[in-house]
């Protein structure tokens, strides 16, 4: 009998207190930006039995009022969504009032969103099609957005995009993602 995916046991869990260390030793905020996204993936085990594929870095712009992509980790899956995006990954700007946004959303609520259809993720700045077919380049099921709430002045958020469906998001996957959060939060305080 074939085992199902589910039935995997729990990864040991992600070194917490090294992840901290790892972006604490950041000399500059470019140096953060890029620890913030890909950090995480030097743990490939935990990573892969998570099915994290993507992490996306943003930050808001007081002076544009929009929401910011700042860094975007280097993985395949990633590759894969700006290879096909009709715009480049730091001009996909979202205005940080923008109701039909998950990004938004979070941001304004304080509360982690989560979504199916990347059309969340991206409108205004993408139109439906545009959006769905970055997540389908990038072969995603479900992202989460967590905000990074007085992260920088004006605030941010974290999104943890897997290629796993919304009903098969564990509480392993929540952990991390919270936890994480916590980190970045706290590092992006300290480097100010």
């Amino acid at each position: 009998m074939q085992r199902m995916v589910t039935d995997l046991p729990a990864a040991p869990d992600i070194d917490y207190a090294e992840l901290k260390q790892t972006l604490a030793a950041c000399k500059n905020d470019k140096e953060l930006f890029e620890a913030i996204v890909n950090a995480p993936f030097t743990y490939q085990l935990q990573v892969a039995l998570m099915f994290l594929g993507i992490m996306v870095l943003l930050l808001v712009n007081k002076k544009t009022g929009t929401i910011d992509r700042i860094a975007l980790s280097k993985t395949e899956l990633a590759k894969g969504t700006t290879d096909v995006s009709v715009k480049r990954f730091e001009d996909i700007k979202i205005p940080v009032d923008y109701p039909h946004n998950v990004i938004a959303q979070a941001i304004k609520t304080g509360q982690p969103q989560g979504t199916a259809d990347w059309k969340n993720l991206f409108a205004p700045a993408l139109n439906s099609t545009e959006a769905r077919l970055n997540q389908a380049s990038g072969g995603i099921g479900y992202s989460a957005v967590y905000p990074l709430i007085g992260a920088r002045d004006g605030g941010g958020a974290l999104i943890f995009s897997y290629f796993q469906y919304p009903q098969e998001i564990r509480d392993m996957q929540r952990r991390f993602m919270e936890k994480y959060s916590q980190l970045v939060t706290a590092a992006l305080k300290n480097n100010t």
